[in-house]
C-alpha cells in the first residue's frame, strides 16, 4: 500500500484510510474557518489512536479557539506519538508546540525553514501569516504579501490559499485582484468563511456599503451554524449598516451575533477587538452613548487579558476603559504597557501607550489632546496588527478629535486622503462639516453628495439629523 497523503499531497505516517480521511475533512474545516471541525479531527484519532498529526491539528482548533489548555494538551500528546511520524510531521508538530506553548520567537525561524522544505504545508503557513499579521511591524502588510506572492504558483487554484492570497492584496490597495482571488475561493467552495472574510475587505475598502451589506447578509443566512468566525463575519456586516447610517440594524447585529455571550466559540480575542471597536464606533456617531453595554467588553477584557503585553488587545482594552471613564483601570493598563516596554516590547510603549492615552482623552472631551496623540502615531498605527478595516477605528477617532478640536484644516487634508482611498457618505458628511466651519461654498455639494449615499438612511439617526440641518442652511 503507497503511503498516504493529505490534499496537499504531503505524506502522513497513518496506516489508516479512514484515519486519513477524517484528518483531511478536519483540516480544510479548519482551513475554512468552518463548523464541526472538531468532529473529523477526533474521528481520525479514533481510527488511528497513534496518528500525532490529528492531535496537533486538535491543538490548532484549540489555539485558535483560545483554549490554550486544551491546545496545550493536545500538543503535547502530539509530541509523544513523534516516534513514528514522518520528518515532515515531527517539524509539523514541533512548530504547533512551540506556537501553542507562547514560544512564538522559537518558532518562527523552524517555520521559515520548514516551509522553504515543505512549501504546502497550510497549517505551517496559517501559523506564520497569522503572527506577521499581528506582529509584523509597520511593512506588515507589505510581509503579507511577500510571504503568500512566490507561492501562488506552488498552491495554483487552491481555494484556501486564495482566500489568503486575495487578503494580502486588498490590503496594500490591490482591490481588483483581490476580488478575483476571493471570488475564485468561494467558487470552489462556498462554506468557506476566510473567503467570504476577504470579499468583505474588498467590498470595504471599495466603499461599497449596500453591496457589503447584501453580500454578508445572504451568506449568513445561507450558513446560520455559528463557527468560531461567525461573530467576526457578524461584526463586518454590522459595519456596513453603520455605513450605511443605518445605527439601529447594526446594534441589532451586535445584540444577535457580536455581543460576548456565555458559550460561544468566538475566542475572547476576536471578541474584545470587534465588541470594542463596533462600539465606539456608535460612540463617535452619537448612537445611545449612554446605553451601549461597555461593561461587558471591560469584563472580557480584564478577565481574559489581565497582563499587559499584546499590542492588539490592550488598544481595545483601553477603548473599553476609557469609554467608561475607567480611569484607574487605564491608568493600570497604561503602567502594565510601561512595564512591557522596560522588558524590551517594541510597540508598548511607542504606540499603544499613546494610542490608549489619546482614547481616554477623547472620551473626556478633550480633543485637542486626543487629536494630538493619535496624530503623533498616526503612521505606525499599523504596528497594532489587524486589517485595515480594523483599524480604521483609530483613524475616524483622529478624523472626529480634528473636527471637535477646531482643526478644520487639519480635518479637510485627512478627510482628503480618505476619500482619496475610499468615498464613504460619513466621510463626505465630515468633510462638509469641516468645509461649512470654514465658510467654503464648496461645503452645499459636499453635503449633497453625502446626502445622496445616505438616502436610505435612517432618519432617525443623530447624523442624518445633523446631515439633513446643515444641508438645509
Amino acid at each position: 500500500m503507497p503511503p498516504l497523503v493529505d490534499r496537499y499531497g504531503l505524506q502522513l505516517s497513518t496506516r489508516s484510510q479512514e484515519s486519513a480521511d477524517h484528518y483531511v475533512e478536519g483540516v480544510d474545516r479548519l482551513l475554512a474557518y468552518s463548523v464541526r471541525i472538531q468532529e473529523p479531527l477526533e474521528a481520525s484519532i479514533a481510527a488511528d489512536p497513534n496518528f500525532a498529526l490529528a492531535r496537533a491539528a486538535l491543538a490548532n482548533f484549540h489555539f485558535y479557539r483560545g483554549e490554550m489548555e486544551r491546545a496545550r494538551a493536545r500538543a503535547g500528546e502530539a509530541v509523544t506519538l513523534t516516534s513514528a511520524a514522518t520528518p515532515r510531521e515531527r517539524a509539523h508538530i514541533e512548530i504547533i508546540q512551540l506556537m501553542v506553548t507562547g514560544k512564538a520567537s522559537k518558532a518562527l525561524p523552524l517555520i521559515d525553514a520548514h516551509l522553504r522544505d515543505y512549501p504546502r504545508d497550510a497549517l505551517v503557513l496559517l501559523h506564520r501569516s497569522g503572527w506577521t499579521f499581528y506582529n509584523g511591524g509597520v511593512q506588515k502588510r507589505e510581509a503579507m504579501f511577500e510571504l503568500f506572492d512566490p507561492l501562488a504558483p506552488v498552491y495554483g487554484d487552491d481555494w484556501w490559499f486564495l482566500t489568503w492570497y486575495a487578503f494580502s492584496h486588498h490590503e496594500i490597495d490591490r482591490i481588483e485582484e483581490a476580488r478575483t482571488l476571493a471570488a475564485r475561493s468561494l467558487e470552489i467552495r462556498r462554506d468557506n468563511s476566510n473567503g467570504v472574510h476577504a470579499m468583505a475587505h474588498v467590498h470595504f475598502e471599495s466603499g461599497e456599503s449596500d453591496s457589503g451589506s447584501d453580500f454578508m447578509r445572504d451568506w449568513l443566512a445561507d450558513h446560520p451554524q455559528r463557527g468560531h468566525f461567525h461573530t467576526h463575519l457578524s461584526w463586518h456586516h454590522a459595519l456596513f449598516e453603520l455605513d450605511r447610517g443605518r445605527p439601529t440594524d447594526a446594534l441589532a447585529i451586535y445584540d444577535d451575533a457580536i455581543a460576548p455571550q456565555e458559550g460561544e466559540i468566538t475566542s475572547p480575542f476576536g471578541a474584545l477587538a470587534d465588541g470594542a471597536s463596533f462600539l465606539w464606533r456608535c460612540r463617535l456617531y452619537g448612537v445611545a452613548p449612554a446605553g451601549l453595554p461597555w461593561q461587558e467588553i471591560a469584563e472580557l477584557a480584564t478577565s481574559a487579558f489581565p497582563k499587559a503585553g499584546t499590542a492588539w488587545v490592550d488598544a481595545h482594552k483601553g477603548i473599553a476603559l476609557a469609554a467608561l471613564h475607567d480611569d484607574e483601570g487605564v491608568d493600570a493598563l497604561l503602567d502594565g504597557l510601561r512595564a512591557a516596554a522596560d522588558r524590551g516590547h517594541p510597540t508598548a510603549g511607542l504606540v499603544v501607550a499613546p494610542v490608549v492615552e489619546a482614547m481616554r482623552a477623547f472620551a473626556h472631551e478633550r480633543y485637542d489632546e486626543a487629536a494630538d496623540g493619535l496624530e503623533s502615531v498616526h503612521d505606525l498605527l499599523v504596528s497594532l496588527g489587524g486589517s485595515n478595516a480594523q483599524r480604521d477605528v483609530f483613524e475616524e477617532t483622529l478624523a472626529e478629535a480634528y473636527l471637535r478640536s477646531g482643526r478644520y484644516d487639519k480635518a479637510q487634508a485627512f478627510l482628503s486622503e480618505r476619500l482619496g482611498r475610499r468615498t464613504t457618505a460619513r466621510d463626505l458628511f465630515r468633510m462638509g462639516r469641516a468645509q461649512r466651519a470654514q465658510q467654503d461654498p464648496a461645503s452645499d455639494a459636499t453635503l449633497q453628495r453625502a446626502a445622496a449615499l445616505w438616502a436610505d438612511a435612517d432618519a432617525k439617526s443623530p447624523e442624518t439629523q445633523e446631515l439633513v440641518a446643515l444641508a438645509a442652511v
